[in-house]
């Protein structure tokens, strides 16, 4: 209860412009190094009748997680890698790791040139 506190009180300051810095910080980095060493995190997701949900690692032994609501799978998930590589609370940024079905989004932008238009 008490780190799901911090975690919600960490997201509300970080929307009002609070960074912590944590692509920076020495356990977030040597989480990411792990993770890319590894290539990637596999799970296996069942869905049961009432709605809920399990999704456990084939690949790290001890992450297991679960809920109620199938829209929440994604950021539970990355809740529970994060809570793996015991990552406080106030560092978790779910934007650092992706789940291989999430969009990625990519901005382009186009510029002209000087046109001189001639009567």
């Amino acid at each position: 209860m008490f780190t799901r506190a911090i975690f919600n009180i960490s997201q509300l300051v970080k929307k009002y412009g609070v960074d912590f810095h944590e692509n920076q910080n020495p356990v977030v980095l040597a989480m990411l190094k792990k993770m890319n060493e590894l290539k990637e995190i596999s799970f296996t997701i069942e869905h049961y009748p009432d709605g809920s949900w399990t999704a456990e690692s084939t690949n790290i032994d001890g992450i297991l997680t679960g809920g109620n609501d199938v829209k929440e799978i994604s950021r539970v998930i990355k809740g529970a890698v994060f809570t793996y590589f015991e990552i406080p609370p106030y560092l978790v940024n779910y934007d650092l790791v992706r789940m291989n079905n999430e969009p990625v989004t990519i901005e382009q932008k186009v510029y002209t040139t000087k046109v001189y238009v001639t009567r």
